[in-house]
């Protein structure tokens, strides 16, 4: 339990015993601060699984497989791609091990990253299980041999075990491993057989629970969750109890369910975005929200919104089609009131098209969030670009221009700002102050002189 509610409850049992508080009262402070407790402990549990997750990145990086194994539960399993499923500790470790070279630690010169990103957890109502949604990003290869980049999703499973989260299924969906020459734009259709050469000379427990192509096919990998908006799972919160001498501490542990509300919200986006499920990416919005990418212009309300992604492609994953947005790195305040937040996210892109080369690309995203009726949605989505370039030329050769205003679809307003993007410099502004010396972050005029904040 907590310290402050542990001090209140130690406060409400003296209070009882001098005969301060009447019984009743005192058995409704306790009901309460179980009540807090638990949900304390359910925030915890989403911050003990991040953890774990990024620990299992950080050992397979430098080739500890001893150390990832340990992270399962007794009976966990792993399954990659479709080289099956792996049960248990001892087979985890010798298959990881396989995959990675055949030995513990890396080889001279081995590349092995596996980035941990854009975490949606979702922490089971009674707090002892756990699914969540990842992605993973890795640079791969041999120094003077090899690189290739690769690029999937986890679907996972956790267990609270003793007091203790254990990872209890790990699922890669793997989208594709593309040479870096050329990258990803370049893909063939894989073989019928696209398992490992770890999987065919130590075969797996149990056959690959689903089957499917990679990248350039059309792959959706299951959501162990509805749309945070839309869907049947976006319930309204139980309210507060009403009792005073609870309320700070309801407050403080509401102000952090609501930031990972919102990081759920923005990972959910960056999922359905990626697949080009716009109907779901609108759901996500509130009925007067604002879509605004680059310089196309303000797109409001939902339906508008949702025309206005029509522009990114057609609706629905298509083959030979990358749209990978990643939703990184984000600085979420939510409102003193607990009734709006603001955030900036970074995001890299991976973009592909049918007989296009592929592209990279790099943006901020300032954006707004309102929760309504205890449901938290996007009230203003801003990307900024900050670059696009061609994949093969890369950023010292290759700048694309943003596109404007659509005549087909046109926006409700023009651009609130006006810049270029790269090799244009401009900074997006912040919606937070210094963290450190509290002071409003002064921008400089950008290098081009093409600023127009409106």
């Amino acid at each position: 339990m907590p310290g402050h509610i542990r001090k209140l409850a130690g406060a409400c049992a003296v209070a009882m015993v001098l005969g301060a508080l009447p019984a009743r009262a005192a058995s409704s402070i306790d009901v309460q601060i179980d009540r807090l407790t638990h949900q304390v402990d359910r925030l915890e549990g989403a911050r003990a699984v991040r953890k774990l997750q990024r620990a299992f990145g950080y050992y397979v990086d430098r080739g500890l497989w001893d150390e990832a194994a340990d992270l399962f539960a007794d009976d966990g399993t792993v399954e990659i791609g479709q080289d099956g499923v792996y049960v248990g500790k001892a087979r985890i470790r010798e298959y990881l091990q396989r995959l990675g070279g055949g030995r513990p630690g890396l080889a001279y010169g081995q590349l092995n990253e596996h980035l941990q990103l854009q975490p949606k957890v979702d922490i089971s109502e009674d707090g002892l299980t756990a699914k969540a949604r990842w992605r993973d990003l890795a640079m791969l290869g041999q120094f003077g041999k090899s690189a290739a980049w690769g690029d999937g999703i986890y679907e996972n499973a956790y267990v609270k075990d003793r007091g203790v989260w254990k990872i209890r299924s790990l699922h890669l969906y793997v989208n594709f491993v593309a040479p870096y020459e050329k990258g990803w734009a370049r893909l063939e259709p894989a073989a019928a057989d696209w398992r490992s050469d770890a999987a065919r000379a130590f075969p797996p427990d149990r056959p690959p629970t689903e089957r499917y192509r990679p990248f350039p096919e059309v792959q959706v990998p299951p959501f162990h969750y509805a749309n945070p908006v839309t869907g049947p799972g976006a319930a309204v919160r139980a309210p507060h109890s009403g009792d005073p001498r609870l309320a700070p501490y309801e407050r403080r542990v509401e102000l952090l369910m609501d930031q990972d509300a919102i990081q759920n919200l923005q990972a959910a986006y960056g999922y359905y975005f990626d697949k080009s499920m716009w109907k779901e990416v609108a759901g996500l919005f509130a009925k007067d929200a604002t879509f605004e990418y680059g310089q196309r212009g303000v797109y409001v309300g939902p339906d508008h919104i949702r025309k206005a992604l029509l522009l990114f492609g057609k609706e629905g994953p298509e083959p030979h089609k990358l749209n990978n947005y990643m939703q990184l790195q984000p600085v979420i305040h939510v409102a003193p009131d607990g009734r709006t937040a603001k955030a900036r996210w970074r995001s890299v892109v991976q973009r592909s098209r049918p007989n296009q080369n592929g592209e990279w690309g790099e943006g901020t995203y300032e954006n707004e969030y309102v929760k309504e009726n205890g449901v938290w949605k996007i009230s203003r989505l801003h990307f900024y670009v900050t670059g696009f370039t061609d994949y093969d030329l890369g950023w010292t050769k290759s700048a694309i221009p943003m596109q404007g205003q659509s005549a087909v679809i046109p926006p409700d307003r023009p651009p609130t700002e006006v810049y270029r993007s790269y090799p244009g410099v401009y900074i997006p502004p912040f919606d937070y102050a210094h963290p450190v010396t509290g002071q409003p972050m002064d921008i400089p005029e950008p290098a081009d002189s093409v600023l127009g904040r409106k």
